[in-house]
């Protein structure tokens, strides 16, 4: 199934699942300022079912006399997760019942704080992976427990960590992956290399582009939005330069040497898209993927519907992979969002919460997010193959597998995007050296910081 409006488009996306305006912040340990929720004895003082892998619910939840309270955004995502668990838990908590809240997720964390200690917050709550640290640092978000075995065995390496506090702990249950990736047209591919196969390297890319590009006719063998830090950071990274290396708001970066190098072969990149920046926007580039003019782009999923119409219309097939690397052979990283679950420290079901917010990351639970937003649940890939429709969608692996390699950054500044798209915009319309663009960058994130 896919969802038309699950995604919101580029500008949108990445600030609302990365941007957080207030700077990177470590993910303390929730000890530093002492959980409302006690647990002293081992195992959280909760009882742990080693042969269902779920802890024990409470008996005031499981028998229907308390209702578990849930904070969603979402209401009709809330209604299918309730349903999937009732379906999924009939024989065992026939009783259990919910009620939900609908919550803005940007503001989930910070209402907690509030809404928790007066008692009147929700047992779990979905928020953006980027406020997780925060929710730590409050001590509004308590750590998953037993869960976090469970959790590690489905999830990458990647998202698990994105959630965890400095005590290596998980403190929310990622469920949905998205990060841009390489979109191609396999028969404009055939035609021109004999082979429906994607490049694998920006190198292949120019090799295919020299047959092929005419910039009288507006022909391009890729494209995608070159001013903007949320594409360019692929291949900067896979020049090996990372943003924020050391995660402190005051270091993003931008003195690094690496960057000036990354950014000298950011701009030869020029001579495969030979267009000003301002005259290559998400519109414009998906508009021409999706009519069959272009064998390559790079964007997100919420191009699919756009593309499943166009492809059908056009008679073409399309498929979705990793980004290409350059020629320092690192992976092509790049920014990616992610929606979580976290457990209320201050819930007095702790383990009812943890039980429901496992559940989202069940296959269960997967399927019932897919079916009713069309989002992509962060499984590993061999999970994923297993929940109807999505099993049948050709694309979502190459989603997942360039979300793998992707950074997740605790926060990112507001300043961070707007410092970096002048960057990239002065590199690639040719306004300055890489060097002197890169020392702009400096200056005036240090000044946007007040640092």
């Amino acid at each position: 199934m896919r969802s038309n409006g699950a995604y919101a488009g580029p500008s949108m996306n990445r600030r609302r699942l990365l941007a957080a305006g207030g700077g990177v912040a470590a993910a303390g340990t929730l000890a530093a300022c002492g959980s409302p929720e006690e647990e002293p004895e081992e195992n959280g003082g909760l009882d742990w079912d080693a042969d269902a892998q779920q802890y024990v619910i409470e008996e005031d939840i499981a028998s229907g006399k308390v209702p578990l309270k849930l904070w969603f955004e979402n209401e009709d995502l809330a209604k299918a997760q309730i349903d999937a668990f009732k379906t999924a838990f009939k024989d065992v908590y026939p009783d259990i019942q919910f009620e939900y809240e609908l919550v803005a997720q940007n503001d989930a964390v910070s209402e907690m704080s509030l809404a928790g200690e007066a008692g009147n917050g929700g047992d779990v709550f979905m928020s953006f992976y980027d406020q997780i640290a925060r929710a730590i640092e409050e001590g509004t978000a308590a750590p998953l427990g037993e869960y976090e075995t469970v959790l590690k065995g489905r999830l990458a390496e990647t998202f698990t960590s994105a959630v965890s506090g400095e005590d290596g702990q998980m403190y929310a249950v990622p469920v949905t992956t998205e990060s841009i990736a390489l979109f191609y047209n396999k028969q404009l591919l055939t035609d021109l290399t004999g082979s429906d196969q994607p490049p694998a390297t920006w190198e292949d890319v120019k090799s295919i582009a020299a047959g092929y590009n005419d910039a009288a006719a507006n022909t391009w063998t890729i494209r995608w939005v070159p001013g903007e830090i949320y594409y360019s950071y692929s291949v900067l990274s896979s020049m090996g330069w990372q943003a924020y290396p050391g995660g402190d708001v005051a270091a993003p970066g931008f003195d690094d040497p690496a960057l000036v190098e990354a950014l000298d072969y950011y701009k030869g990149l020029r001579e495969i898209w030979n267009v000003p920046s301002a005259d290559a926007t998400p519109e414009t580039v998906e508009a021409e993927f999706a009519a069959g003019n272009t064998p390559l782009i790079i964007t997100g999923p919420w191009a699919f519907s756009a593309f499943d119409a166009g492809a059908a219309e056009n008679g073409f097939e399309y498929g979705v992979t990793t980004i290409p690397s350059a020629p320092s052979g690192d992976p092509a990283s790049s920014f990616a969002g992610m929606h979580v679950i976290a457990v209320s420290a201050y819930t007095k079901y702790p383990a009812a919460a943890r039980v429901f917010a496992n559940f989202l990351a069940s296959d269960a639970g997967a399927a019932a997010l897919y079916a009713t937003t069309g989002q992509i649940p962060a499984l590993n890939a061999d999970l994923l193959a297993g929940i109807e429709g999505l099993s049948e969608d050709p694309h979502v692996a190459g989603i997942v597998a360039q979300s793998t390699q992707a950074d997740l950054f605790p926060q990112l500044p507001e300043y961070f995007w707007s410092t970096a798209n002048e960057m990239t915009v002065a590199v690639w319309d040719d306004l300055s050296s890489s060097a002197d663009a890169a020392a702009a960058a400096v200056a005036g994130y240090d000044e946007l910081a007040g640092l």
